[in-house]
């Protein structure tokens, strides 16, 4: 469609903006000497953070936002400048979530309930972190053994979302960087470099300054860290309600590795399958031969194993607001979820106009395709399907 791939004049323009916004905000966050007008600063601060966050660093990282590996990297750094760490993220979330979407590794999860922790050399690192280790209090896939209080997740769901970024600086990146290693994956690969592990120091220390070290000199302690958790939870609120409905949500499905024997000795065996055990892609490849009768007189179609990894990335993740140009470019592409698992590398931007491409193919090959409305609809959905899965007892 005559697109460029990679970079386009839209993101360059957004980039801008939103850098702009966010040093802006920070700026007027130090000047100002009323609470209520500081915190509404602070307030724009975390939405500008988060704006960079899908909208730049995540391009970047994936090597989206332009053709130059120089330009890819710098982009990616403006994770570090709004606090967290592109290192840790890149593991957390490319080494993990990406490949692995919503899959739960059986085995491992069967050790943790006895107690087990495996040595890193011993895990299985085909799981994804992402969307099940963020939030420890939320029961987020069926495989996971349910507790008494996640039967009232959905309601303090949205308060943990808040804290998500508070957690990713403080708690998780110097974890990640002390124990190189993030949950079952090893981290080596970033923090095995003593460059790598100077600039992640360097960076702490230096956005500390600006983002709370500063606010406390213009305003004292309590009110200077007020407006930083103020900021923080503004940004991890928007962060998380964006991402949590493409993963966590009505009518998607999961993975379980789960060991099997088969002729080539033990096998591990994926079938992606919703809370309530049943295969939506069983049913849509029936209807897509179906179609194929009708249309041709034969049901003759590639059938797509459904432990496909492009088939998986269809059947893990849901869009909102398919097609719509703006809350593709406010969600930084998260709206167009699917779009994005399947090609990861191509700028955001692009996204919108692709999308009616990819759902026309997996209806033609019966890989389903499930998208929502808005972002409020999925929202809602993504609270229900919480409440059900904190009420489901665990086969």
């Amino acid at each position: 469609r005559g697109l460029s791939r990679r970079g386009s004049v839209e993101i360059w323009i957004k980039g801008i903006l939103f850098l702009v916004g966010f040093w802006f905000s920070l700026y007027k966050m130090y000047v100002t000497p009323t609470l209520p007008t500081a915190a509404a600063w602070s307030l724009s601060m975390g939405i500008f953070a988060a704006m960079i966050g899908t909208c730049i660093q995540h391009d970047g990282n994936h090597g989206a936002f332009a053709k130059s590996n120089l330009i890819n990297k710098l982009a990616g750094w403006t994770l570090d400048m709004i606090g967290a760490s592109a290192f840790t993220w890149e593991v957390q979330h490319m080494l993990g979530h990406h490949p692995y979407t919503n899959v739960l590794d059986g085995e491992e999860e069967a050790k943790k309930e006895k107690g087990i922790d495996c040595p890193l050399e011993e895990k299985d690192q085909e799981s994804d972190p992402d969307v099940f280790s963020s939030f420890p209090l939320v029961r987020m896939h069926p495989y996971h053994e349910p507790q008494w209080f996640h039967a009232y997740q959905h309601l303090y769901a949205p308060i943990l979302f808040a804290a998500m970024t508070l957690a990713k600086v403080f708690q998780q990146d110097f974890e990640v960087a002390t124990s190189q290693r993030l949950y079952h994956i090893d981290a080596k690969c970033r923090y095995g470099s003593i460059w790598n592990v100077i600039r992640f120091w360097a960076m702490k220390v230096i956005t500390l300054a600006y983002m709370l070290g500063i606010p406390i000199y213009f305003h004292g302690v309590l009110m200077g860290l007020g407006l930083f958790v103020i900021g923080h939870c503004a940004c991890g609120e928007l962060l998380a309600t964006m991402f949590i409905v493409n993963h966590v949500i009505e009518g998607v499905s999961y993975g379980k590795k789960v060991s099997s024997e088969g002729p080539n000795g033990n096998e591990k065996v994926v079938k992606p399958s919703t809370m309530y055990g049943d295969t939506p892609m069983e049913i849509t490849q029936k209807d897509a031969m179906q179609r194929a009768i009708d249309k041709k007189g034969n049901g003759d179609i590639v059938l797509v194993p459904y432990n496909d990894w492009a088939a998986v990335q269809c059947q893990t993740s849901v869009n909102w607001a398919p097609g719509s140009w703006f809350w593709n470019h406010f969600s930084g592409g998260l709206s167009h979820q699917i779009e994005h698992h399947l090609f990861p590398s191509i700028c955001h931007t692009n996204y919108c106009y692709i999308q009616d491409v990819v759902e026309s193919t997996c209806r033609e090959y019966g890989v389903p395709y499930q998208s929502e409305k808005s972002l409020f609809v999925a929202y809602f959905k993504m609270l229900s399907h919480l409440k059900l899965l904190g009420r489901e007892k665990s086969e």
